[in-house]
């Protein structure tokens, strides 16, 4: 807030109210203990007043910002960092960004959809932005007004789904705020500049532009000392799971199978149509065996050093890189250390343990 603002808000404290607030200690109440301080009854009574006046201005502050609509940016930023657990596992891949009040924006005109760039976490297949966006009625978010987000300068837009705390939407009624999560996916083309839009087809709307500042991963290999052995009985083949990778958004199995480098044709930089017939009637036999075979030995819960368990969600999504097999997973809005992890039970009722 400016000093004008400041000198307003001192202005407003009228010296009567400060006394009579004094005066409201109980007579004979215990004062607090100050320990090797002595403290005159002026200076006791001047503290007391300073105490009050700072706090009746922080009352001011926070009064007036939730006022123009900047309270539930900076509450919704708050609690996003205590869900996600970001202090308590030390994340270093998430970025809150400043604020419209901190930037010095003007607050926006009433009933005009606005969007605030809120905070972003890195992850290895996909990296999560936060936003906030009001005023939103909740029924628009069925298909009526769509919020979708473009990483490449605005030629495609991903959809962007509400944030979720409990199973429900993170939604602030007296302010009509929904946060959402936007999705940049590191398979497509991106930019570091983030466009927000909402509306179907040519009615389309922007609504704002932001530069993202999004740090590199890390991640925490883990190779099992014995790959484990899989079959698709269907096919009369194997795969082996060699081991898993972590970070703190989520994580990524890795293993390998003998149809791999024939199966991810796309790697060679060949599209399905240019496949012969042969080759697409082959992956269109195995395609599915072999994603049924994946998704179930892509499973396990993560033991923590803590004792607590977390469950990543099923790894659907995939890429083949240098022969190897990859399954990501991710964590629905909550972090972890990647070196917590102490052993992760696998799908033929073994367990690993993680050096």
């Amino acid at each position: 807030m400016r000093r004008e603002k400041i000198s307003q808000a001192l202005s407003m404290l009228d010296e009567k109210y400060v006394l009579e607030a004094l005066e409201l200690t109980e007579p004979g109440s215990e004062a607090p203990k100050v320990s090797d301080m002595k403290t005159s009854r002026h200076s006791t009574k001047n503290l007391r007043r300073t105490l009050l006046i700072a706090a009746v201005i922080s009352v001011f502050f926070a009064v007036t910002a939730f006022a123009i609509g900047y309270g539930i940016d900076r509450q919704r930023q708050q609690e996003l960092r205590e869900q996600l657990q970001i202090d308590e596992n030390q994340v270093e891949e998430y970025t809150e960004y400043p604020l419209p009040e901190e930037t010095g924006e003007a607050a926006p005109s009433d009933g005009e959809l606005t969007v605030t760039l809120l905070s972003s976490i890195g992850g290895v297949e996909y990296d999560s932005i936060y936003i906030n966006v009001s005023p939103f009625e909740k029924e628009w978010i069925r298909g009526q007004l769509p919020v979708g987000a473009s990483f490449d300068g605005g030629e495609s837009f991903a959809t962007c789904t509400p944030a979720m705390k409990n199973g429900e939407m993170i939604y602030d009624e007296a302010t009509k705020t929904i946060t959402f999560e936007c999705h940049r996916f590191h398979s497509s083309p991106y930019t570091d500049e983030m466009i927000v839009a909402c509306g179907h087809g040519d009615g389309k709307m922007e609504l704002g532009r932001f530069q993202l500042s999004i740090s590199e991963v890390e991640t925490r290999l883990c190779l099992f000392e014995k790959p484990v052995e899989f079959s698709v009985d269907e096919l009369g083949k194997t795969g082996r799971l060699l081991g898993v990778e972590l970070y703190s958004g989520g994580m990524t199995w890795l293993l390998e199978h003998e149809d791999s480098e024939r199966f991810y044709y796309y790697v060679k930089g060949l599209s399905f149509e240019e496949l012969s017939p042969e080759e697409q009637e082959w992956i269109r036999s195995v395609e599915v065996p072999w994603a049924n075979t994946i998704s179930a030995v892509t499973t396990g819960t993560l033991h923590m050093a803590d004792g607590s368990d977390i469950e990543p969600s099923s790894a659907e999504s995939g890429d083949y890189q240098d022969g190897i097999v990859k399954r990501y997973g991710s964590f629905s809005l909550t972090t972890i250390d990647p070196y917590d992890v102490v052993s992760i039970p696998l799908f033929d009722g073994s367990t690993v343990e993680l050096d």
